[in-house]
């Protein structure tokens, strides 16, 4: 599906997977890290998960030039995916800046499936502002926005998760034959839910479905399969307490059914969450009403 000179391609189809695999949710903005040698499986984990359900467009966003090892993207592989190559848009940015003003245009497009960015290095301009301008394009729209980060540090953002893609030796098959692509996914980063959780995802074949085959999702614990999940369970703050102290150019291009593709400037684009629980204002300065007493007032 996708090659690229570091790395193994990975080959799946997003059809079924584990009943509690967390698949990047509509609406939301998620980051995919992978290191140079995990940039094909992490591409191709992204892909399927952004065409699951839908036969909407699917726009990639790239900067082909700055990119250290640039991912190919290969049609029959699109389509063990499960993903139509007519349905990909392509968008090559010359720069960082036109890179994130084309998906922050596209996110405010419902009619599309996903938004992909894939990037490369820092990107500086991948901050806590831009990031919560593509959430709040991707809330509006309902459309998921994904950022591929290849070779960078995960930062600060208003991400709604971040995931880390490894890939992973497949299970041999009889006479050492090699088995199914595989690759690894730890949830690194979940807003209002658990996370650290990981899961070693394997394409698996599947007679006569739609899809021909799909993701078949199993939870790693400790270097073992856990199918047990985290209960995201948070303990309660006691309400009784004591006295305490004091835009560039970009070109789109498309893929149509017969591979033929063809290209056209783009149309330039202008480029709440709810407040987190804390404490109240005088909270500290004295009891709530009805608190328990003092030690010490009960001894007076």
């Amino acid at each position: 599906m996708l090659r690229s000179p570091a790395s193994n391609s990975l080959s799946a189809s997003p059809g079924a997977a584990g009943q509690d695999f967390p698949w990047p949710a509509p609406g939301h903005l998620h980051e995919v890290h992978a290191d140079a040698e995990a940039l094909a499986a992490a591409m191709a984990f992204t892909l399927a998960a952004a065409g699951r359900g839908s036969a909407k467009p699917l726009l990639l966003a790239r900067c082909p030039r700055r990119a250290a090892l640039p991912v190919q993207i290969y049609g029959e592989g699109l389509a063990g995916l499960g993903v139509d190559p007519a349905r990909l848009l392509i968008v090559e940015a010359k720069d960082d800046a036109a890179l994130l003003q084309a998906g922050l245009d596209a996110a405010r497009c419902a009619g599309l499936a996903a938004v992909l960015l894939e990037t490369w290095g820092a990107l500086p301009r991948y901050d806590l502002t831009a990031s919560r301008r593509l959430v709040l394009a991707a809330e509006k729209s309902g459309v998921p926005v994904i950022v591929l980060r290849g070779g960078a540090v995960p930062r600060a953002s208003a991400a709604h998760t971040r995931w880390t893609v490894r890939p992973v030796p497949s299970v041999p098959w009889l006479a050492d034959a090699p088995g199914l692509p595989a690759c690894e996914v730890e949830l690194s980063r979940r807003r209002g839910g658990p996370s650290g959780m990981r899961w070693r995802l394997e394409w698996e074949d599947a007679e006569g479905a739609e899809t021909n085959g799909g993701f078949h999702a199993r939870r790693i614990h400790k270097g073992s399969i856990d199918t047990a999940p985290l209960s995201g369970a948070v303990v309660p703050v006691v309400p009784v307490r004591a006295d305490a102290p004091g835009g560039g150019d970009v070109v789109v291009r498309t893929f149509g059914p017969g591979g033929a593709d063809g290209q056209c400037p783009a149309a330039g684009g202008g480029g709440r969450a709810g407040q987190p629980a804390g404490a109240g204002a005088g909270d500290g300065a004295g009891r709530c009403a009805g608190a328990l007493s003092r030690p010490d007032e009960l001894a007076a």
